[in-house]
């Protein structure tokens, strides 16, 4: 029986002349699947039961929800604190906050379905609707029915809308760097960028250095992200089936009227935002405020830090963070007022 044995150019060690490279882009147009971007470029998927034994802690949990396998953490004991991660990370995100507020607080963080080691929807189900499921589902199992929700980038727009749909149960909440805002194409932080190749290939894969690269541009300031969040990001976004089911996940999003949701939220909102935040502007933070039309909120900038601040330094996350949980900021919220309209 005849066999076949093609060698990736990036495998071989051989100089890339421009006629391999266009070798190689015949071959990836030509494949037009994940698992073939993966072979082309020498880099595999890799299996969530991989990603399992390589980032599974000892305080890790799996609980069954709907027919979803969700990784979560229950650390500490006390007021209940849920925190929700951002579009392209995971639980692991919290380590730094979450530890420190574990010693007083019981902390609830979870995978959301495509990130880290939740397990997919047998139903095919991706959605922020979905989601907001999961999590209701999730914290049903645990028992909480009265909790405060720390959310950042895509998990605020889930926290915010939580508070809303449900003031009974959420008594505070803490919005950092939220996304949720309407877009134009000009301030999409997803817009298309580089040539029709570039954005094809980076639909299908991204490298280590593609994720190295992101973080150090979200990381402002001054010192790089560690090499193992690094590797943790470039692990979990390289997860078998994800670029497929993404795809579903957003071809299903929608923005939809932020304004009159954060006008329905009543929980006292502490707005946190990093002025280097090259995803979503900082001015967006007013705005957000402004919203807040029923809700007794504060912000606070922070000079130089950007989209991820809490992960750069919790360490100067976590005092604000606190003192709002506690009570200690509740003498300087402010809820905004409405001019009426002209006559």
């Amino acid at each position: 029986m005849m066999s076949f044995r093609f060698e990736s150019p990036f495998r071989s060690g051989m100089p890339v002349r421009s006629g391999r490279w266009i070798w190689v882009a015949a071959w990836l147009m030509l494949l037009g699947t994940p698992a073939g971007t993966a072979w082309a470029l020498g880099t595999p998927s890799v299996p969530l039961s991989t990603l399992e034994s390589r980032y599974t802690t000892p305080t890790s949990r799996f609980v069954d929800i709907d027919g979803v396998r969700m990784h979560y953490k229950d650390e500490g004991t006390g007021p209940v604190v849920v925190m929700l991660h951002a579009s392209f990370m995971s639980l692991h995100s919290w380590d730094g906050l979450a530890a420190d507020l574990a010693r007083d607080h019981r902390v609830i963080r979870f995978d959301f379905p495509l990130a880290g080691l939740t397990g997919p929807d047998p139903q095919g189900r991706y959605s922020m609707e979905r989601s907001t499921e999961l999590m209701n589902g999730l914290l049903a199992k645990l028992g909480v029915s009265s909790y405060s929700i720390i959310a950042t980038s895509s998990g605020a727009i889930i926290g915010f809308r939580q508070a809303a749909a449900k003031p009974e149960a959420v008594t505070r909440l803490i919005l950092i760097n939220a996304a949720g805002m309407p877009r134009t194409p000009v301030t999409d932080p997803n817009r298309e960028r580089g040539s029709a190749f570039s954005r094809w290939l980076q639909g299908k894969y991204k490298s280590r250095e593609y994720w190295q690269k992101t973080l150090t541009g979200q990381f402002t300031a001054g010192e790089p992200p560690p090499a193992d969040v690094v590797e943790r990001v470039f692990d979990f976004n390289r997860r078998a089936r994800l670029v497929e089911d993404s795809g579903i996940y957003m071809r299903n999003f929608r923005t939809g009227d932020p304004e009159t949701v954060l006008g329905q939220v009543r929980a006292p909102t502490l707005i946190l935002w990093g002025m280097g935040n090259i995803t979503v502007a900082h001015l967006e933070a007013d705005v957000f405020q402004l919203w807040l039309t029923q809700a007794p909120s504060i912000k606070k900038k922070y000079p130089r830090y950007g989209h991820y601040i809490y992960m750069e330094n919790p360490a100067i996350v976590i005092p604000d963070v606190r003192n709002f949980l506690e009570g200690r900021m509740d003498t300087d919220l402010r809820v905004t007022r409405r001019m009426p309209p002209s006559p």
